[in-house]
């Protein structure tokens, strides 16, 4: 109906609709001077990569505070990637994110987030210590594939390092 309505409007008024929040925003990202932008990318990435630290600090009282833990790894995560939304602009990314090339990736990445989270918060101790741990190493895992995926033939390397390192590994 909301459709319908502002269609209606449109048709007999002057008013031009709104932009939403998300469309003004990205309108921005891409103006910006490409250094401006840089700059932003990589304040992002260091904050992100400062939470994932402290997180890493936390690893050493994860028996008793894996809520901590979890929570400033995953956080410097999401700020980490939320970054690259200023060298291409957040439309852009997102369009990046959920291409048919990388969807999976994506997904499998932002599930692994939440998955941390819940380990953390929703598991019982002691197994959530476990569980946390687990989740890492399944969350840094997802994020090294969805990296991967946006290097041209990223994954296709990746796959081969691992399969020499199993290789090297078991004797093959």
């Amino acid at each position: 109906m909301a459709k319908i309505w502002r269609k209606f409007k449109n048709v007999f008024s002057d008013e031009e609709e709104e932009d939403s929040w998300v469309d003004q925003f990205g309108e921005h990202c891409p103006k910006l001077p490409l250094r401006t932008r840089i700059i932003c990318w990589g304040v992002c990435f260091g904050i992100g990569t400062f939470l994932s630290f402290l997180g890493g600090i936390f690893v050493l009282k994860i028996t008793k505070q894996p809520e901590i833990f979890a929570t400033l790894y995953t956080s410097g995560n999401l700020v980490a990637m939320a970054g690259t939304c200023f060298l291409w602009g957040p439309c852009a990314q997102c369009k990046k994110m959920w291409d048919s090339e990388r969807w999976l990736a994506t997904t499998i990445y932002l599930v692994s987030m939440v998955i941390t989270l819940v380990c953390a918060f929703v598991v019982p101790p002691p197994w959530n210590v476990l569980a946390v741990i687990g989740a890492l190493i399944f969350q840094f895992c997802a994020l090294v594939w969805y990296s991967a995926s946006f290097i041209p033939c990223g994954r296709k390397i990746l796959k081969k390092i691992i399969s020499g390192v199993f290789s090297c590994c078991t004797g093959s």
